[in-house]
């Protein structure tokens, strides 16, 4: 399986507070172990590592047009690998940033997508297992939820089908529905085959919306008969830096147990 990566490091972080304004958040530092050892590597790091674990040949990260810092940390880890970069010159939501980074990808089959500020534990396991799960049903789209108690927060699934344990065929996705109709939020990963994700990020793009949801061109792939997989994990497993309660429980998480082991 021929597998490129989008990873989407435009955001302005501007949750996150002052640090970010001169401080790229897909940089923000968090502490791992490398041989048993304490590191300090930023998310962007793990999430590159777990990438090219599961077989991603290319990725793409979509920065912004004043953020160099990404630019000269990944070519001084990473300068030997195929990682390109794309600017999005205007926040236009998660869709257009994934859209733009798909440029980047062309030849590839499949497509990981992945936002800069969160990481699941163990997950290269994880895609592994979608990997096997996209084979065994013919699938053309992967999406993880975990169950949370304020969905209305979050993409939801609002129409699905069980068709294994934890495994479900996505029916209807909504972004920040006031009335959620599960408990099952969308987990900032994704896996998608290249043609149907980009076919359904055209056609927005095309309609001239200037925020794209990512979430809404799921809902169109799904409409236009995609077959897409919602695969279930903890509602531990994400770990997240996108606030300062997600970056605190993300250091507390990794300090109790050797839960991002970089070997």
């Amino acid at each position: 399986m021929n597998i490129g990566a989008v990873v989407t490091a435009a955001g302005l972080g501007s949750r996150n507070g002052p640090w970010t304004l001169v401080f790229p958040k897909a940089l923000l530092p968090v502490v791992v172990k490398v041989n048993g050892e304490p590191h300090i590597r930023p998310m962007l790091d793990l999430i590159i590592t777990a990438l090219t674990r599961v077989g991603c040949s290319r990725i793409c990260i979509t920065r912004r047009v004043d953020d160099e810092g990404i630019v000269r940390y990944t070519k001084a880890l990473w300068g030997t690998f195929n990682i390109d970069f794309t600017t999005q010159p205007e926040p236009r939501g998660f869709g257009d940033a994934v859209y733009r980074g798909l440029g980047c990808l062309n030849g590839v089959e499949w497509v990981i997508v992945h936002a800069d500020d969160g990481l699941l534990v163990n997950e290269s396991s994880i895609l592994t297992n979608a990997i096997k799960l996209v084979n065994e049903h013919d699938a053309d789209g992967i999406v993880f939820v975990r169950r949370v108690s304020n969905p209305s927060r979050y993409g939801v699934l609002q129409g699905f089908t069980k068709v294994g344990d934890g495994v479900y065929r996505v029916i209807d996705i909504a972004e920040k529905p006031r009335e959620p109709k599960s408990d099952l939020a969308l987990t900032a990963v994704y896996m998608f085959r290249y043609s149907v994700l980009y076919d359904a990020l055209r056609k927005m793009e095309d309609d001239g919306r200037f925020i794209v949801e990512f979430t809404d061109a799921i809902k169109l792939a799904v409409n236009d008969n995609a077959k897409v997989l919602a695969v279930e994990v903890n509602p531990r497993s994400w770990l997240s830096t996108g606030t300062p309660g997600d970056y605190s429980a993300t250091y507390s998480a990794i300090q109790g147990a050797d839960v991002l082991e970089v070997t």
